[in-house]
């Protein structure tokens, strides 16, 4: 297979800034009628108060059938209620193309009597969370819980461990395509990598530092794979979060730097949004989103859940019904995703109060040593700037320094027998960045600002790993990604993201932002450097990228 340069992906749209059309978003069709959505409602609500038979007859006025089949699933497996081999078997007839029908097929088979036909077989396995349950159904070592899926994390644990093929797998049997994503972006199946990072960045209900790498993952597998015309509109999906680590990288690509607003007296008074970009990418008319929900019984699912507030089944039928698009309807999908999640309140328009970005007076015991976003950036990770913060696991003050790590790097034991020495502001800044210091100079990280800022969190280890199983000169991205230790790999993010903010709000240098964006594999904190000021008030300039 081809291989891509890396350089080549990061620098693409950083060095080309192309001017695609906008589109405005399509309104989503209603499912259900009135009296339908009333009944459906009625009925859910008398299952859950246990009420079967005022939930059956109630079904039974249903003119639209399209959640008819939940609904059975939910009475065959109430509580209060032992369903028999004929039922399950009957429900399967009718719905073997529905989310929980791995479920049903599994009990059918324990139930199933002697001499009994075969249930239907799941026609889609729309949701595999049971999926290996199911497998072992028709084994002799089935166990009395045949329900109980793979553990959540197994697909990252095989990813961990370079089983590559089991965590694409298992990350789409367990609906962890971030982890699927990884895993065929590793083993060089781009076309399958953005199928599952799109289901990430088009989920409107997860975390929005969650959805802004999933686009520029999407936006990186989309190179990788040939669809160039699809880059741009994922990189500006990624760039509506413009305080994230990879909204902050995807806009620097298109060349659209977050704008500082309002700027007052002091730069925290600023407010930081998105450029105008232009409306959302992926235009479909009304009309043919109308026609799609019309014609399509799981987008019809989806937005009936969403009707009666069941968000979860709702994203559930999203997700795989984006899976398994075709390359025509997937458009279609991302606009019903696009358009359920504003009817649940969820804002297009990110914009960042950067009071969230505080930058009191900090005076270290010598001065800065490091840039000084960078100390701004974890003392408030770390403490939110609370000089008398202690953790639960012995770090002190304003940048969390261990005791030991300070008798270490000071040459001074007193740090043990005395640790609230580290409540003194301007001690634990002087460590904390000698301990930053020590990070960036070592042999394996080459000064490099992630490889250094992840391990404050971790220590080095982690992040050694990771670059034993990459190889040298790995993709930096792919880097923090491949760390095995989850808090590290949140922490390198929201802090780098962070340092960058302050870099604008103190009007300094980006260059660690550029050579991330174009690709470069060493990200030296260096290349942000300035000449060091004394200590004291922050600077209050702001540059020539904000206004």
């Amino acid at each position: 297979m081809k291989r891509t340069s890396r350089r080549v992906l990061g620098a693409l749209t950083f060095m080309a800034v192309l001017a695609g059309a906008g589109a405005g978003l399509a309104q989503v069709p209603r499912a259900l009628s009135d009296s339908d959505r009333l009944s459906y409602t009625t009925a859910f609500d008398a299952l859950r108060q246990g009420q079967l038979d005022a939930a059956r007859e109630t079904a039974a006025r249903i003119q639209d059938r399209v959640l008819l089949g939940q609904l059975e699933f939910e009475r065959l497996f109430h509580a209060n209620h032992t369903a028999t081999y004929e039922e399950l078997s009957a429900w399967l007839e009718d719905y073997a193309d529905l989310t929980p029908a791995p479920r049903v097929y599994a009990l059918a088979l324990r139930r199933r009597p002697d001499g009994a036909p075969e249930p239907r077989r799941p026609g889609v396995v729309a949701s595999l969370r049971n999926w290996a349950s199911v497998q072992a159904a028709g084994g002799e070592s089935v166990g009395e819980d045949i329900f109980t899926p793979p553990g959540p994390r197994e697909a990252r644990i095989a990813l961990n461990a370079d089983d590559l093929p089991r965590a694409y797998e298992l990350g789409i049997a367990l609906g962890d395509h971030w982890t699927a994503g990884l895993a065929a972006w590793r083993m060089g199946r781009f076309a399958e990598a953005f199928s599952e990072f799109e289901i990430v960045a088009l989920d409107p209900l997860e975390d929005p530092w969650v959805r802004s790498g999933g686009a520029f993952w999407t936006s990186r597998a989309a190179y990788a794979s040939g669809r160039q015309d699809r880059v741009q509109e994922y990189l500006r999906l990624a760039g509506r979060w413009p305080a994230t680590f990879y909204g902050q990288i995807a806009l620097r690509q298109l060349g659209e730097d977050p704008v500082i607003e309002n700027l007052g007296p002091q730069p925290y008074m600023a407010v930081i949004a998105a450029a105008d970009r232009g409306p959302e990418p992926m235009a479909v008319e009304a009309d043919a989103l109308a026609a799609f929900v019309a014609s399509n019984d799981q987008a019809r699912r989806a937005v009936a859940f969403h009707e009666l507030g069941r968000s979860e089944e709702a994203q559930t039928e999203l997700r795989n019904g984006l899976r398994r698009a075709s390359d025509d309807d997937r458009t279609l999908w991302a606009a019903l995703a696009r358009g359920l999640a504003p009817r649940r309140g969820l804002s297009s328009a990110v914009r960042i109060d950067a009071n969230a970005y505080p930058m009191p007076v900090l005076e270290p015991e010598g001065g800065f040593t490091i840039e000084r976003a960078l100390v701004y950036a974890i003392a408030r990770k770390e403490s939110g700037f609370e000089p008398q913060a202690r953790s639960s696991v012995g770090a002190y003050g304003i940048m969390q320094v261990m005791p030991t790590t300070a008798a270490e790097l000071a040459g001074d034991p007193g740090f043990v027998r005395d640790p609230q020495r580290l409540w003194n502001p301007a001690v634990n800044l002087r460590l904390g960045q000698a301990y930053i210091t020590r990070m960036l100079g070592m042999g394996a990280f080459q000064g490099d600002l992630l490889r250094a800022v992840a391990s404050y969190n971790a220590g080095p280890g982690p992040m050694l790993g990771a670059l034993r199983r990459l190889g040298p000169n790995p993709d930096p991205l792919l880097l923090i990604e491949t760390i095995d230790v989850p808090q590290a790999r949140a922490y390198v993010e929201d802090v780098v993201a962070t340092y960058w903010i302050y870099q604008r709000m103190m009007g300094r240098p980006l260059h660690t932002l550029d050579a991330v964006a174009s690709g470069a594999t060493h990200i030296p904190l260096a290349l942000d450097h300035v000449p060091p000021q004394p200590a004291g008030t922050p600077e209050s300039g702001a540059s020539a990228e904000t206004r």
